[in-house]
């Protein structure tokens, strides 16, 4: 009977670390994404994760959060030093959590975003060496998830970068952005993304129309990368290109 007790009650501990744990995951991503309202929200959102793993350091949805919330510390941070120590932090959280779950999508995507960022802060020829496993990163989140939006730009924007001799094509680019602008019509980046790929096309009145688009919508899906990135971009992009 006590032997009974005892397992039920450990049984119940466990259900409830695992429900807090899911629930300090909840409050995080709340946070960082209400950020473009009081930017100490995104640290906050830090340590609750860092909380949450403490209370569980196999926790993958916890691990992936973390690894999305160190790109964005590390977008913002200043300096090149400060970037890169915040992406590789992200990119090795990623890591962990890839490794305990092989198939969640979110964990490749930010392991593969944090990587990608380490190679552009780190200059060209690092960028370039790290292109077969960030194809490998970005095919391995589309087979989990075709309809990952993220995942898609993020393959349109390695097509518009990469010269054409290394596998670049502002076609495929342009093909992959159309693709998810079906899949989320609000998603405000696709159109930041789209317009340089039609300025690299020289094609300066379709550009303004998808950065116009951008500036239109709404209700973006994600209000805070609209608020502190995408509307800014649209407009600086806009004003470079309105006498062409």
């Amino acid at each position: 009977m006590l032997r009974t007790m005892i397992i039920g009650c450990m049984i119940g501990w466990c259900a409830i670390s695992a429900q807090s744990v899911d629930a300090l995951v909840d409050e995080a991503v709340t946070l960082y994404e209400t950020r473009h309202h009081d930017p100490g929200n995104l640290s906050e959102a830090h340590d609750i994760l860092e909380k949450a793993l403490t209370q569980d350091a196999e926790h993958v949805r916890a691990l992936y959060e973390m690894s999305h919330v160190y790109f964005l510390l590390g977008d913002r941070a200043e300096t090149k030093d400060e970037k890169l120590e915040l992406y590789k932090q992200g990119q090795e959280y990623g890591k962990q959590a890839k490794k305990l779950d092989d198939d969640c999508a979110e964990a490749h995507f930010w392991y593969m975003v944090n990587m990608g960022r380490v190679g552009q802060t780190q200059g060209v020829l690092n960028s370039l060496s790290l292109v077969p496993d960030i194809k490998k990163e970005i095919d391995k989140v589309l087979k989990i998830d075709p309809r990952h939006t993220g995942a898609l730009d993020a393959k349109a924007m390695l097509y518009y970068e990469l010269p054409g001799v290394l596998g670049g094509s502002l076609n495929r680019s342009m093909e992959a952005l159309n693709e998810a602008i079906a899949i989320d019509s609000n998603y405000t980046l696709l159109y930041v993304d789209m317009a340089k790929v039609y300025i690299k096309k020289k094609d300066h009145e379709q550009a303004r129309w998808y950065l116009n688009r951008a500036l239109q919508i709404t209700e973006p899906t994600h209000e805070a990368d609209h608020t502190l990135d995408d509307r800014p971009e649209a407009e600086l992009l806009l004003e470079e290109i309105k006498d062409k």
